[in-house]
């Protein structure tokens, strides 16, 4: 499949041993991000509460995985941050990416919902939204960034790679493990939906994991499907079509 840009020339990393202490670290480091978060709720010093819930611990991380990077002697082109060969291109794989996602959504979610008797994902935080025009302005730039690009950033770029490295190997199918594996993290970052939107967020992370693939691991087309999904999630929650 044509791709925005070629493969990027990726440095030789850390090894596997070196691959699973750094999801830990980040891992850790994430828990430990969010007990702040909740202490932080708990004393009423938590700005916008729900609506912000896991931003903060979400750009800390950010912080975190690209020290990681840095450790290890990598380079941002080694998560996915190429430069396209056509700048133009990039939002026609955006588009496609959105494509995969609501047609994943339409059939993949559905079928495992009824398999599994997964509620529908729970979106009561973002009730302040609904009909609040200064609200959304003021959010949705944030979660655009947050979402489309650090998100994206985080779980697939620097996610696959290390999942890559665990898995072993740079097969086709130790690559289509690690694609799929991305959306367990980054459903499991979502717990805040609930069960369902830990459902939703892992089948959307996997899909992305793919699309990942499908643009020779360049991660610009998914920031810009990704960040585009989350304007139309809050602009549907804004306009009362998507119901908390």
């Amino acid at each position: 499949m044509y791709a925005p840009s070629d493969t990027a020339t990726r440095s030789t990393g850390p090894d596997r041993s070196a691959a699973i202490i750094d999801v830990v670290v980040y891992l850790v480091a994430v828990v430990v991000f969010w007990g702040v978060e909740e202490w932080l709720r708990s004393i009423g010093r938590f700005p916008l509460p729900g609506l912000l819930d896991g931003a903060p611990s979400l750009v800390a991380s950010f912080f975190v995985v690209v020290a990681l990077m840095k450790r290890r002697g990598q380079r941002w082109s080694d998560f996915g941050l190429v430069r396209p060969r056509r700048w133009w291109l990039v939002p026609a794989w955006g588009l496609v990416v959105m494509v995969v996602h609501v047609a994943s959504q339409m059939t993949i979610v559905p079928l495992l919902s009824s398999l599994l008797h997964v509620p529908p994902p729970d979106f009561s935080k973002y009730d302040p939204l609904r009909g609040n025009l200064k609200l959304f302005l003021f959010v949705t730039p944030g979660a655009m960034i947050t979402g489309g690009f650090i998100e994206e950033f985080v779980y697939r770029g620097m996610m696959f790679d290390r999942l890559a490295r665990i898995v072993g190997g740079t097969g086709r199918r130790t690559v289509l493990a690690a694609a799929l594996l991305c959306g367990i993290p980054f459903g499991l970052a979502h717990f805040q939906w609930g069960v369902g939107g830990v459902l939703v967020t892992a089948v959307m992370g996997s899909m992305l994991g793919l699309m990942y693939l499908a643009t020779r691991r360049n991660l610009w087309p998914l920031v810009f499907g990704h960040a585009a999904l989350d304007f139309l999630l809050l602009l549907q929650v804004y306009l009362g079509v998507l119901k908390p």
